[in-house]
């Protein structure tokens, strides 16, 4: 562990590490964000997401969508470009990150179904200065979609949010021991 008077603070010359603002009327428990916005300002995904309910308390149930992988002829390895998933009817806008229980930050750059739960993923892997890995892609299990947000408080009303949108340029090492 890094002692706090050895951190040097790290700026990437990317205008998305400001700190994002908005409100939106939930009206049932459980609403989804999908972070996707017009070719100028789409998100491919979201780190610290915070909510506040319109009453001032905290919005504190906040997940990622989910989809499931299907591959159960051949395993991936740490090089496949193409992920079929099973499940994730969260309509999804590409493109956009997805994480393995591994770890690793993928880049999904076409999905031929965005609308539907089966879809095949052309991805690049290993984004963010994570590691590619076969491990977190096996069948079954959960990839996490990180454009979309579920608000999982058991109310509704206008919700106050805020997040950061995570890099455009899926080379950045965001994720790396040295933050190069």
């Amino acid at each position: 562990m890094t002692a706090a008077a050895e951190i040097t603070e790290k700026v990437y010359a990317e205008n998305g590490w400001i700190k994002h603002t908005g409100r939106f009327l939930k009206v049932s428990t459980g609403d989804w964000v999908v972070f996707a916005g017009t070719t100028t300002d789409h998100v491919l995904g979201v780190i610290n997401c915070r909510g506040t309910l319109y009453t001032g308390a905290d919005e504190a149930t906040l997940t990622y969508g989910t989809a499931t992988i299907n591959n159960s002829g051949t395993a991936y390895t740490a090089t496949d470009t193409s992920i079929v998933i099973a499940s994730g009817a969260i309509t999804r806008v590409p493109p956009y990150y997805i994480q393995t229980t591994s770890g690793e930050i993928i880049l999904v750059l076409t999905d031929s179904a965005a609308d539907n739960a089966a879809s095949t993923l052309t991805v690049k892997r290993g984004c963010l200065g994570t590691t590619a890995s076969a491990t977190g892609l096996a069948n079954s299990n959960t990839i996490y979609l990180k454009q979309i947000v579920y608000f999982g408080a058991a109310t509704s009303g206008y919700v106050d949010f805020e997040y950061t949108p995570m890099p455009t340029s899926a080379d950045t090492g965001l994720f790396t021991t040295s933050g190069e």
